[in-house]
């Protein structure tokens, strides 16, 4: 394997890594002492380390290396996770974002200055006060009481290479000890570095480790080149149209062996295209499940409380349809959060629950996706609306007066319109709702809107299974 494929299996990797680290730190901050999703992220970040280090990305392995440390001591009940510790993990994994798409654009971490982060991650690491560490009136409990046994370790990879003659024990222990000392990289690479092994016996090593770790999903998948999805596809078609003229041919004729050819032709055809079809089918969870960060994020930055809840994520769907609505349901569900769901004080003096509701369902039904975003915020305000499109010149008071509220609610799809006091990071700027219809549109979907004042609003989509079509 070159160098290049080297780095580009280890960028796939990362980014599926990454996005499973944001759920997984979205579900950690619900769940703070759950050790299956503790030892979940502490190994991603380790991954990332490990492989960064002897792929001599240094930056990328020095952010990921404080982070480990953190996470560590959450681990081993050293630290209980809040909210702080939260937003800066999820700053490393966006710098970790940002190095790896550096990495793939022009092969190099590029020019970063991530010092306030590690600084940020390093001052983490110390716990405030004792209170942190057990429920008030109670002692701490030390850590050996706290931490829940982990599996069997796998074998390191420096017990690797010594087995496997690639390198000596004095020389494993002394990248060992070089590390302890504060070397932030991983052994593997100091090893390399210093000549003892080559970077391919490290790959080896870490093959081996990854396969005494036991069997993963990706044991029972491949990765695929869209692109060669995509020709496959085309074949297909012009297979479909050839299978349809060999069809109305052999129906004329009276030969009952060319008939029964035919036949068995038509049915593995058929049946070849169904195939072809799920290839490309993705469930609609693969987007849905960078929301709680979303979420999270926004609400945060709005002084809001919301949970988001999810069903039908594994409802399936062409991968052309699911990067279509990608951008237009993220949209939303900003919007959703940001402008539907009031803040606490405001729901409290409406006698709701102080934490908003923010509910996705996707499901089939009649050879489509229906897609759902609900919310049990504020509504429309049907006067503001009304009195925000005479004011822009979309309509005149005359027209106002005789529209009814179906009417009222269509004229936020029209461009330009917003009723935000001001402009944010979230919204305001009048692009976004009449976007997120047109680019519905453009697969051949629909989008409605529905609100009652003061219960909340519901976006509804309904869009086709995939864009291919194909003649039966």
């Amino acid at each position: 394997m070159s160098d290049l494929e080297i780095v580009k299996e280890f960028l796939v990797e990362s980014y599926e890594n990454l996005d499973r680290l944001d759920r997984d730190l979205i579900a950690l901050e619900k769940d703070p002492g759950n050790p299956e999703i503790l030892a979940s992220v502490f190994r991603t970040i380790h991954t990332i380390k490990g492989t960064s280090g002897f792929l001599a990305f240094h930056q990328l392995g020095a952010v990921t290396h404080v982070g480990e440390n953190l996470l560590a001591r959450l681990r081993d009940g050293l630290l209980t996770l809040n909210a702080e510790i939260t937003t800066a993990l999820l700053a490393m994994v966006d710098a970790v974002r940002q190095m790896l798409g550096s990495i793939e654009a022009t092969g190099v971490e590029g020019e970063r200055n991530d010092q306030e982060l590690i600084a940020r991650l390093t001052r983490l690491l110390q716990p405030k006060a004792e209170a942190d560490l057990a429920p008030p009136g109670a002692a701490p409990a030390p850590p050996e009481a706290q931490r829940t046994d982990p599996p069997p370790p796998a074998p390191n990879v420096g017990d690797i290479l010594i087995k496997g003659g690639a390198a000596k024990v004095s020389e494993v222990y002394e990248a060992v000890e070089q590390q302890k000392a504060g070397d932030p990289r991983h052994v593997g690479e100091i090893l390399v570095e210093k000549g003892a092994v080559k970077p391919q016996d490290v790959l080896d090593a870490l093959n081996l480790q990854q396969q005494a770790r036991g069997p993963s999903a990706s044991d029972s998948t491949i990765r695929v080149d869209v692109a060669q999805l995509d020709r496959l596809m085309n074949r297909m078609g012009e297979l479909v149209l050839l299978r349809n003229q060999i069809v109305q041919f052999t129906n004329a004729s009276e030969d009952s062996g060319l008939l029964a050819t035919s036949q068995r032709l038509n049915l593995l055809t058929t049946e070849l295209q169904e195939g072809v079809m799920k290839t490309r089918m993705q469930p609609i969870g693969n987007i849905w499940s960078k929301f709680p960060r979303t979420v999270r994020d926004v609400a945060l930055g709005c002084g809001k409380q919301v949970r988001i809840e999810m069903e039908g994520k594994e409802t399936e769907l062409d991968k052309t349809i699911i990067e279509a609505i990608k951008d237009p349901l993220t949209h939303i569900v900003r919007n959703s959060v940001d402008h539907g769901i009031e803040s606490p004080a405001a729901r409290a003096a409406a006698g709701k629950n102080l934490e908003g509701r923010l509910f996705l369902r996707a499901f089939h039904e009649g050879g489509q996706v229906n897609i759902e975003i609900s919310d049990d915020g504020a509504g429309l305000d049907f006067d503001k609306i009304r009195n925000k499109a005479i004011q822009k010149g979309m309509i005149t008071a005359d027209q106002a007066a005789r529209m009814t509220e179906r009417e009222i609610t269509n004229l936020i799809w029209l461009p330009g319109f917003s009723t935000a006091e001001k402009v944010t990071n979230v919204s305001g700027r009048g692009v976004g709702m009449d976007v997120v219809k047109t680019n519905i549109e453009k697969i051949g979907g629909t989008v409605d809107l529905q609100s009652k004042p003061g219960q909340g609003s519901t976006v509804r989509m309904k869009i086709p299974l995939t864009l291919a079509i194909i003649p039966r």
